[in-house]
């Protein structure tokens, strides 16, 4: 029998995969304790995860590439699903259009990574190009945190334009503009976690893993999808149409299937 370990994980949200895997006892199962945070910043959960203060973490791949290539973290994603972002762009009730977007400020949670990349897209398309000065007539990203704070900062008239979780009641007339689920053909949703402290704990990581996909199959068919390389591919080459990107589009660069296969 595996001896019982606490798994300290971190995630933008409780969601139904997790609660079923405890709910259902498929972490007990595996002789594990989740302690979860729910995270208010990815810049906070990412500088946490490199810090040791987290074992695993859902995150955005966006942010995974951030903190690989620009503060040469040494991270490494263990799960990758198809998934759907369900993120809406959500604007003030004065904004109408794209263009009434020139010279504003839009919230963000981080200014460099997360879905600030498929919203640089979608501003491009729209012929607006961040410069990070108001009097060019370009619009800025300013760090409000995550859903919350980015609303709040649009409900008090601090931020014109944010991402906003889809579906989310919204208040003060603020309303959906647009939606990042068009960009997607593919979108991956990851479990990551730092290379070494994986390399020293496979066994927890495979433990972890298989409790997500008992519970993951309990919500379904009982079929589970293959490592989605696709949707990291996809991702990868939405970062380095803005220029974020900084070396070759290669998943295998941060991922590996070696856990997720012995945990299926």
């Amino acid at each position: 029998m595996s001896e019982r370990r606490t798994l300290k994980v971190s995630s933008f949200s409780r969601t139904k995969q997790h609660d079923r895997a405890v709910e259902g006892g498929y972490f007990r199962d595996e002789e594990l304790d989740i302690e979860l945070d729910l995270t208010q910043a990815s810049k906070t959960q990412m500088g946490q995860l490199v810090d040791g203060v987290w074992d695993l973490v859902h995150t955005n791949f966006d942010n995974v590439l951030y903190w690989s290539e620009d503060h040469d973290a040494d991270l490494l994603i263990v799960s990758a699903v198809p998934g759907i972002p369900r993120q809406d762009l959500v604007v003030r009730p004065e904004i109408k259009t794209y263009a009434d977007l020139r010279g504003k400020v839009i919230a963000v949670d981080a200014a460099e990574s997360g879905y600030v990349t498929p919203l640089r897209v979608m501003l491009a398309d729209a012929d607006l190009h961040e410069t990070g000065l108001l009097d060019n007539g370009d619009y800025v990203l300013v760090e409000f945190g995550a859903t919350d704070g980015r609303v709040g900062a649009m409900e008090r008239g601090d931020a014109f334009a944010a991402m906003v979780s889809e579906g989310r009641k919204l208040e003060n007339g603020l309303w959906v503009m647009d939606n990042i689920n068009r960009l997607y053909t593919d979108y991956a949703s990851i479990v990551v976690t730092r290379r070494i402290w994986a390399e020293q704990n496979e066994d927890l990581v495979v433990r972890y893993l298989r409790a997500q996909f008992a519970a993951a199959k309990s919500l379904s068919d009982g079929a589970l999808p293959a490592f989605d390389w696709a949707g990291m591919q996809e991702m990868m080459e939405m970062r380095q149409a803005v220029g974020f990107l900084r070396g070759p589009v290669d998943p295998t660069r941060f991922a590996t299937t070696h856990y997720f296969d012995k945990a299926i």
